[in-house]
């Protein structure tokens, strides 16, 4: 009898393991396919070039100053969105399309900072659908100061959005049998004050992507053509606006110089301040002498370690990315001396680092 009871201590356990191994692989691999036509986006279009990441795609379009990073909805393929991304990249929005570890978001909702950090925009948007978007618009919240804002395809938020720099756009369709919109009001006091709800007639929630018909969703009253267009529509619209709005505010600059000017003038000027914007883990790794270090997202208001507006800043970073955010930011506070000569990466001088 004993021996019996040992078993089933050794038998019982590994039972539930088993099914519950079985469960999860079914359930990981339980998905929407993308539509067999999306190939067809994967061929370089006259504007567009696609090229494959280790992360997921990165589609090139005619446009060279803004960017968008974009998170598919649960269980989709990403593939499944590539129909609408090349579309707004073919409108002038660079677009990496996100590959997420087991098709939900949930696992990668930080694939954007390498994205960021790897490559260099002026302008930075989030988007995501669904599960995608409310992973997009948890990792916004903590990066609020490096993005331009975020667009949210049938899906809300449960993190605060508010900051005067970003905007939010949210787009559902009228059919949407999968969203819910009491999580979307309740999500609207997350919202920035530049906050713009659109509901497209006759959508619903699975044609935003190229996967079929959805579990749980409406039929729809409108071609998934069209559901696309209008979604693409409003992103560049907003972006425009944005654009316009930022170039209007902007009313100081800063001024981009090379290393080798940089150098120059450490050399030979005084009291000049040699900003790194990297994180403070970074800077201790090493960093360029003499150098201070100020993470650009810690840069919210004016620095107690710059009191002097008149002074000459000097900005870098990693690779000149986060550098430019934070001299702008710098300049719109109305310091009236900042030069940013890129990253780290890029230093010629080695045994000018510490």
């Amino acid at each position: 009898m004993k021996k019996i009871r040992n078993k089933k201590k050794i038998v019982l356990p590994l039972l539930v393991g088993m099914i519950f191994l079985i469960t999860a692989l079914w359930y990981i691999n339980d998905f929407y396919h993308a539509d067999e036509n999306v190939q067809v986006y994967l061929q370089e279009r006259t504007s567009v070039s696609v090229t494959e990441m280790s992360d997921g795609l990165y589609l090139d379009g005619p446009g060279d100053n803004v960017a968008m990073i974009f998170y598919p909805g649960a269980k989709v393929e990403y593939m499944a969105y590539l129909p609408l991304i090349s579309d707004l990249a073919e409108g002038g929005i660079d677009c990496f399309l996100m590959k997420m570890p087991c098709n939900l978001a949930f696992f990668g909702k930080n694939k954007a900072k390498k994205i960021m950090d790897s490559y260099e925009y002026n302008h930075w948007y989030l988007s995501g659908h669904s599960l995608g978007g409310a992973m997009a618009a948890s990792y916004a919240s903590g990066h609020l100061e490096s993005l331009d804002g975020l667009v949210l395809l049938g899906a809300y938020p449960t993190k605060n959005l508010k900051s005067d720099s970003f905007s939010v756009l949210s787009i559902y369709g009228s059919e949407d049998g999968v969203l819910n919109m009491e999580k979307v009001e309740e999500g609207k006091i997350h919202m920035p004050v530049d906050y713009t709800e659109i509901c497209i007639e006759g959508g619903n929630h699975a044609q935003f992507g190229n996967y079929g018909e959805q579990k749980g969703d409406h039929t729809a009253g409108i071609r998934r053509e069209e559901q696309q267009k209008q979604t693409v529509d409003a992103i560049l619209e907003l972006m425009e606006a944005h654009k316009d709005q930022k170039q209007e505010d902007a009313a100081m600059t800063y001024e981009q110089i090379s290393p080798q000017e940089a150098k120059e003038r450490m050399n030979t000027e005084k009291d000049i301040i040699i900003l790194d914007v990297r994180t403070q883990e970074e800077f201790d790794s090493g960093h360029i002498k003499n150098a201070v270090c100020l993470p650009n997202e810690d840069i919210t208001s004016e620095p107690d370690i710059l009191p002097n507006k008149d002074q000459e800043i000097l900005v870098y970073c990693r690779s000149g990315n986060r550098s430019k955010q934070a001299a702008q930011k710098l300049a719109d506070m109305g310091y009236e001396n900042i030069m940013e000569f890129g990253g780290i990466l890029d230093w010629p001088y080695p045994d000018l680092i510490e």
